[in-house]
């Protein structure tokens, strides 16, 4: 940096803000080394204030050249809040902010604005401003300061300050980049604890702010992970940063309320305060080497930049927690009590009536469940017992596989997967074994019949011309055994020779000539 002359000239130019950014630094830098000079300046900065304040009645009508807060015609005011940001305030903004102090008279607020104060060259003790505090009701012994008048005491010595809730650190930036002091309402548990810790403080403790601070500045270093640092007013920590987003935890039980001045504190010296910010242009254009668009982005989507509570929102919060949410809680219960209640899975084996053999029932069939990694379950199925159920099923295995099996004389074998229902239809048909008779027919000297005629229960067929005959007997005409009559002229009848029907055995026949 320059050399540069700390001259009269230069002194009052810095009192009109009317300097450069090295020269402001210089002159920072000039009196925080000269005590002397410290308190010279202290003395002019009283008598510029006086000066300014007569300048501004007899020319009320002039345009101030000062350029003002761009958020200072848009702070909230309490009583346009809406019911849940009310609820945040601390006791509805007028509980106290009250941290213990060393003389256990919970003056934080007071002593913030004490410090804040100091920086516009006003010097009260602190018994003189708790006194001036108490008279106007801004302040109560043991109790401490109402939020609603944080901030009265910069007002009561000249120094214009407003509040606002809902406030987010795009507020604090632009505040703290034009030279302007801000006190925030913050809970210090929040601060000090763990993550863990401030969950368990919320539920058991509810919202609280507790205590104020001043806000140092803001060090966007790194844009990633921005920082905020803090005054404690009431010990010895004057510069705490603390992460972005343990900031905002903070801040939020106070529903995010800060006091900001109105004009730069002349007399303000902090190494720390916005680092990369440009207090001679008023506004904030960049982040390290991110754009402002860009880092307020990242704040949106990180979540440290709230966004407005609108009321077609909060009519949808309110039917969560109504109605939803309950409904939700309710469903999963049920749920959870219906996966842990054991279900009957019942079993019914039907015989295909296509297939059916009236003279020969179902009868000594076994069936064989098996699901999961359980052992097999065997149950054997007759003419009067049709129906089995497997007992005691875990919910959690319906509609998961379980394999069936089915064994019985002269049914097919059925072996299938089915999926676990409260109700299985299992349809078993006959494997026909039982209706064919097939064979050959010949004389006494083993020569072919042919033509012959061979009768089945009213089925006639005849032998071809080497004496082969084959008889399809329907399922309602099928037994065990069978009895056929045979006819051929020159030949004596063959007739009521019982056999069993078989597809793999034939029959042979021998006719005796007449």
């Amino acid at each position: 940096m320059a050399n540069i002359n700390i001259t009269d000239e230069l002194i009052a130019r810095y009192l009109d803000c009317d300097t450069n950014q090295e020269e402001t630094r210089a002159v920072l830098d000039y009196i925080a080394t000269h005590p002397e000079e410290y308190e010279a300046l202290l003395m002019m900065t009283k008598i510029h204030a006086l000066m300014e304040n007569d300048n501004e009645k007899s020319n009320s009508k002039k345009t101030k050249s000062k350029k003002k807060s761009v958020y200072a015609k848009s702070l909230l005011d309490k009583d346009n809040l809406d019911d849940d940001t009310r609820y945040q305030l601390a006791g509805y903004g007028k509980t106290a902010i009250a941290a213990l102090t060393e003389d256990d008279k919970k003056s934080c607020a007071i002593q913030a604005q004490q410090i804040i104060l100091q920086d516009y060259g006003i010097n009260i003790s602190l018994p003189e401003l708790t006194k001036i505090a108490r008279e106007n009701g801004w302040f109560v012994d043991n109790i401490g300061s109402p939020m609603d008048y944080v901030g009265e005491l910069l007002n009561y010595f000249d120094i214009s300050a407003v509040q606002m809730r809902n406030a987010n650190i795009y507020h604090l930036m632009n505040e703290l980049g034009q030279g302007h002091k801000i006190i925030v309402g913050v809970d210090t548990n929040d601060l000090e604890q763990s993550e863990q810790w401030r969950q368990f403080d919320n539920v058991m403790s509810g919202k609280e702010a507790n205590h104020v601070l001043v806000v140092a500045g803001i060090d966007t270093t790194n844009p990633d992970d921005v920082k905020v640092t803090l005054t404690d007013p009431t010990n010895s920590k004057v510069h705490c940063t603390y992460p972005a987003k343990q900031f905002m935890d903070a801040w939020e039980e106070s529903g995010y309320f800060m006091v900001a001045t109105t004009k730069p504190a002349p007399l303000a010296y902090n190494p720390v305060s916005m680092q990369h910010f440009d207090y001679q242009k008023g506004s904030v254009e960049k982040f390290a080497d991110l754009a402002f668009d860009e880092i307020v982005k990242r704040l949106k989507d990180n979540g440290l930049i709230p966004k407005p509570d609108k009321t077609w929102t909060k009519i949808i919060k309110y039917f969560l927690f109504c109605f939803l949410i309950p409904a939700c809680v309710l469903y999963t219960a049920f749920l959870a009590w219906r996966y842990y209640t054991p279900i009957d899975m019942k079993i019914t084996v039907n015989e295909d009536s296509n297939y059916k053999i009236p003279t020969l029932p179902l009868n000594d069939g076994i069936l064989k469940v098996t699901y999961s990694d359980l052992a097999t379950i065997p149950f054997t199925i007759t003419k009067d017992s049709q129906t089995v159920v497997v007992s005691e099923i875990n919910y959690k295995h319906k509609h998961k596989d379980a394999h069936i099996e089915f064994y019985a004389d002269g049914f097919i074998t059925i072996d299938t997967v089915l999926p676990i229902t409260k109700d299985i239809k299992l349809t078993v048909r006959r494997n026909n074994d039982l209706g064919l008779i097939f064979g050959y027919i010949q004389d006494e000297n083993g020569l072919p019949v042919a033509n012959a005629v061979i009768t089945l229960q009213g089925i006639a067929v005849k032998s071809d011309c080497n004496g082969n005959f084959k008889i399809v007997i329907p399922p309602n005409l099928q037994k065990k055994e069978q009895s056929l009559m045979i006819q051929k002229n020159g030949y004596k009848t063959w007739l009521h020779h019982r056999g069993a029907p078989s597809e793999k055995e034939p029959w042979l026949i021998v006719l005796q000539k007449n």
